[in-house]
């Protein structure tokens, strides 16, 4: 087994309850214990989350650290814990999921795939914890609560639209460092949500050469808390605002005429969508009709950020023109 020493990053807001569990089984990993150290990112919790890290840090076994954030946005949190990482390689887990003792021996194991991989992500997989799940979700639905079951279990890289999630993925600081961090749309008036905080990152590093690889043994198990229609359907909609925001700073060198094409092309989906709810509607077909409810809210917030009527522009103008000057 090649050893790579690694910073497992946890970034977290108060989720207390679910800490110890995480953080205990990062511990008990089968990798050795010299070669990787812990660090929880504190995102500006409200509940007993210091006290929670303070007791494990105390405790024998793997190094952990506590960090707090005090900047509003989850992106501001990722990029601490790399600034704070001791180790060339990083490893990000969210402090709702449940892992097995070897999830971090296999995830690095991306990094013999090929000598260009600079970024690996794990597969992430649904966790109800014995809760029903309600007859509106259906298994469609899972990708929009991190779910990336759509990867399939194939060991590879990632050619075709490489994008890997940043609850299950490592990183090595050199690309992290190379591709100007993490970059989450909350910063330009999304929501933490659905910030794809991951999305400009990745694509900078495949920019520059990088490979993306998936393994997908190294398995988290993602805890879904209870969901209702009326938060999925506001999740969907953030994720298209999202969308919409990063594509404008990706295509800001495309015609007038290219973006034009492009936001036909997203607005005549939409009302397909809405017709496509109200045929599942009248079948009966609960999961059915959410599914294609969720796409249509997407569309729409897509739409309205393209247009400049959803997320904050004069910030991203302004990040926009100091990259510009920097370059």
């Amino acid at each position: 087994m090649t050893v790579r020493p690694t910073s497992v990053i946890v970034c977290t807001h108060d989720r207390a309850a679910l800490l110890y569990r995480v953080i205990s089984q990062i511990r008990a990993q089968d990798y050795p214990a010299e070669a990787f150290e812990i660090i929880v990112v504190d995102h500006r919790s409200t509940d007993h989350t210091p006290r929670i890290v303070q007791q494990l840090a105390a405790e024998p076994g793997v190094p952990v650290r506590y960090v707090l954030e005090v900047r509003p946005g989850i992106t501001f949190a990722r990029n601490r814990g790399a600034e704070e990482a001791c180790y060339p390689y990083l490893a990000y887990l969210d402090d709702d999921c449940r892992i097995e003792p070897d999830w971090l021996t296999q995830l690095v194991k991306g990094f013999n795939l090929d000598e260009h991989v600079e970024v690996v992500g794990g597969k992430i997989l649904l966790d109800w914890d014995q809760q029903e799940k309600p007859s509106w979700f259906g298994t469609e639905q899972e990708l929009w609560l991190g779910s990336n079951i759509h990867l399939g279990n194939k060991i590879r890289l990632l050619e075709e639209n490489p994008r890997v999630l940043e609850g299950n993925m490592a990183i090595t600081r050199a690309a992290w460092q190379a591709a100007g961090g993490f970059l989450g749309m909350e910063q330009f008036g999304s929501q933490n949500m659905a910030a794809g905080e991951a999305i400009y990152l990745l694509n900078q590093i495949v920019h520059l050469g990088g490979k993306i690889a998936f393994i997908p043994s190294a398995v988290a198990y993602h805890y879904v808390g209870k969901r209702t229609p009326r938060a999925m359907l506001r999740r969907a909609y953030w994720q298209g605002v999202s969308d919409g925001i990063l594509y404008s700073l990706l295509s800001h060198n495309k015609s007038w005429i290219a973006q034009a094409k492009s936001m036909i092309l997203d607005t005549l989906p939409m009302f397909a969508l809405f017709v496509f709810t109200a045929i599942s509607i009248l079948r009966r077909n609960k999961a059915r009709s959410m599914y294609h409810l969720l796409r249509a809210f997407r569309r729409i917030g897509l739409l309205l950020a393209k247009i400049h009527l959803a997320g904050d522009w004069a910030r991203a103008r302004s990040w926009f023109k100091n990259r510009v000057n920097a370059e």
